[in-house]
Order: structure tokens, then sequence, then C-alpha cells
């Protein structure tokens, strides 16, 4: 197409200033690089210190749970062993106690010996003998059990029935905690259900020995006041037999000593007793302590549970307000950015522009309009939807 006459002049203007415009390489450094992107902001940085501070927190308090765990166990077991304590000392008060009769029935067989020498004498000493025999038929392991209560077992049953009412009740609490702190299902839940439920079985164990002790205490109790009043029958009868023959009183003698040896091995199935109530009370502080631990166990875990989700709040809190003052740093940079390259390309778009309305004085068609190479939207607008965004997010955090 040829050129008209009155625009040669322009058209050789255009054609040296595309010369000029276009031989001359852009320098894309201007507006390209990773200047124009966003550092990590100061607050994702303490963020992520943090995060890792945090990795393995909850070992200090673990190791101190594992350790209060340890001792508990060790408590548990010192205090078995001195629950068999007890039941060898309640086994020596009863051989002390069958010992006891077998002498007061020697005894007895001494008084009746007196019969060769004085009738009278000899029953006096038969009928001492026969109270001897039934008073050593009162002693031994079993003698408690003409004396204990035939309400005893209901009365224990009620008791544990009440026991494990109040232990379901509190398996449903800590089922309830682990459903409103959403770890329900857990093995979170299963460490504290186990451990309570063997807190239990151990408590629950302590409160029937308790009661059978009691129980035991108190017809042994009355076993050995049934022996005592027998004992003083029996003097009764020795002094009828002294009173019936001088001779009985050789033999009455005898009996005496055998009947000391009794008293001596009685006091001695007394002391047993004694012992073994004392091992009891030592058993059940035991128990009592390995309960402490089982409490500290679990104040540890609270502890880590509390540290290791105030951490979490405080990191999501950080990194929240780190990303909105970084998308605000990135906004800005990246209209650095377009204003740069706008400006890098601004000559070309002069000249494609100058080009159009030359081509059109000229009879032909314009080019297609020449768009900013920087226009990409406002940032300002992308850096306010990120802040919206995160704001929501932090709002979720502290609401």
């Amino acid at each position: 197409m040829s050129v008209p006459d009155y625009l040669e002049n322009t058209v050789k203007d255009y054609a040296d200033q595309a010369a000029a415009a276009y031989s001359a390489p852009i320098n894309t450094d201007v507006f390209t690089g990773s200047q124009f992107v966003a550092g990590e902001d100061p607050l994702q940085t303490q963020a992520i210190n943090m995060a890792q501070q945090g990795v393995g927190s909850y070992a200090p308090y673990l190791q101190a749970a594992q350790a209060a765990q340890a001792a508990g166990a060790g408590q548990l077991g010192l205090a078995g062993q001195t629950l068999g304590g007890v039941y060898g000392a309640l086994g020596q008060a009863g051989a002390g106690f069958n010992k006891a009769g077998q002498t007061l029935g020697q005894a007895g067989s001494a008084y009746g010996g007196m019969g060769q020498f004085q009738a009278a004498g000899a029953g006096a000493a038969q009928g001492a003998a026969n109270i001897a025999g039934g008073a050593a038929g009162m002693t031994g392991p079993n003698a408690y059990k003409a004396f204990m209560s035939p309400y005893q077992q209901q009365v224990i049953d009620a008791t544990l029935a009440e026991y494990d009412k109040q232990g379901a009740a509190g398996a449903q609490a800590i089922k309830d905690q682990a459903v409103a702190s959403g770890n329900f299902g857990g093995g979170r839940e299963g460490a504290q259900l186990g451990e309570y439920q063997a807190n239990r079985l151990a408590d629950r164990a302590a409160l029937q020995s308790s009661m059978l002790q009691e129980g035991f205490g108190q017809a042994n109790q009355l076993a050995q006041q049934n022996f005592a009043n027998q004992g003083a029958l029996f003097g009764m009868q020795q002094g009828l037999g002294n009173m019936a023959s001088n001779l009985f009183s050789q033999q009455g003698q005898m009996g005496a000593a055998q009947q000391g040896l009794a008293g001596a091995q009685q006091s001695l199935a007394n002391a047993q007793l004694g012992r073994g109530q004392a091992i009891q009370g030592l058993s059940a502080a035991q128990q009592g302590l390995a309960g402490a631990y089982g409490n500290q166990i679990n104040q540890q875990f609270g502890l880590s549970d509390f540290q290791r989700q105030g951490m979490g709040q405080d990191i999501s809190a950080l990194g929240s307000m780190g990303a909105i003052r970084q998308g605000l740093t990135q906004a800005q940079l990246t209209a650095e950015q377009n204003r740069l390259r706008t400006g890098a390309y601004e000559p070309y778009g002069r000249l494609t522009q100058f080009g159009n309305v030359l081509t059109g004085l000229g009879g032909g068609y314009a080019g297609q309009q020449y768009q900013d190479p920087g226009s990409g939207g406002s940032p300002f607008q992308a850096a306010l939807g990120t802040a919206t965004g995160l704001a929501g997010l932090y709002g979720k955090i502290f609401g």
C-alpha cells in the first residue's frame, strides 16, 4: 500500500522512532527477580522457632510420669509383701493358741491323775480336765468362726456394690471428659481408664480386706473372752480339787505349771496378733503412697497437655499475624513491580498507538490496541483479600 504524500514525513518520523525504540534492549532486571518476592515475616520466623522448640517438650513430663508409675508399682509390691507378713503373723498366732490348748490339756491330765489318791479330788480333776479340753477346742486358726457375724457378708456385698457404682460414675466422667476434649476413643482415654480401673481395683481390694479383718478381729476377741471364761471355770475346779486332797496339790502344782506355760503361749499368740495388725497398718500406708504416685502421674499428663495446647495457640496466632503482614508486603512489592514494568514498556505502547493512528489515516486497518503488561489487577485488592481471610482465621483462634 502506497503512503499518501501528506503522511510521508510523518511515517518516516514513526519509522525512525520505531527503529530507535526497538533497537534498544529492555532491561528486564528492573522489574523481575527475587527482590519482588516478600520474605518471611519476623512473626512467622518466631512461630517456626517456637514450633521447633516445642517438638518433644512433653518428654520431661512423660519421664516424670514413668518415674512416678515405677515408684507406685514398687509401693504396691511392698504392700503385697506386707500383707503376706500379716497372714504369716496370724498363722503364728493360731499356732500359739493351739499350743496353749494342748498345754491346758496336759494340765487336765495331771489333775486327772489324782483319782488314785482321793475320789473327790479325782472327780474335781476330771471336771477341770473336761473344761480344759473344751477350752482347747476353742483355740486354733478356726476358733473365731463360731463368733463371726452371720450378716457380715451382706454388709460387705452392699458396701462393695455401692463402691462399684461410684467407680462406674467415675469412669463415665473420664469418658465424658474425653468426648468434650475431642479425644474419645483415643489412646490417652484408654490409658486414663486403665489407670483409673487399676486404682479402683486396688482400693476395692483394700476395702474388702479391711472389712474382713475387722470382722475377724471382733470374732477373735469374743473367742479369747470365751477362752478366758473357760479358764476361770477351770480355776474353780482346780480349787475344789485342792480342797479334796492334799495329794492333789502336788498334781495341781504340775497342772499349774503347765497352765502357766499355756498362758505364756497365749501371750505370745496375742503378741503375734498385734504384730499382724501393725503390719496391716503399714500395708495400708504403702497402698496410700502408691495412690499418691498415681495422682502425680495424672498431674504430669495434665501439665504436658496444657503446655502443648498453649504453645499451639501462640504458634497459630504468630503465624497468622505474620502471614497478614507478609501479604501486605507482597502487595506493595507487586505494585512496584507493575510500575517498573509499565515504565519499561511505555515507549512501545506510544509507538503502537502512533502506528495505529497512521494506519487509520492511510486508509488501512488499525492493529490491536496496546495492553499495559503491568495491569494484572489491583495488588492492594489482593492484599486486602489475604488479610481478610487470615483475620478470619485469627478470629477463630482467639474467638
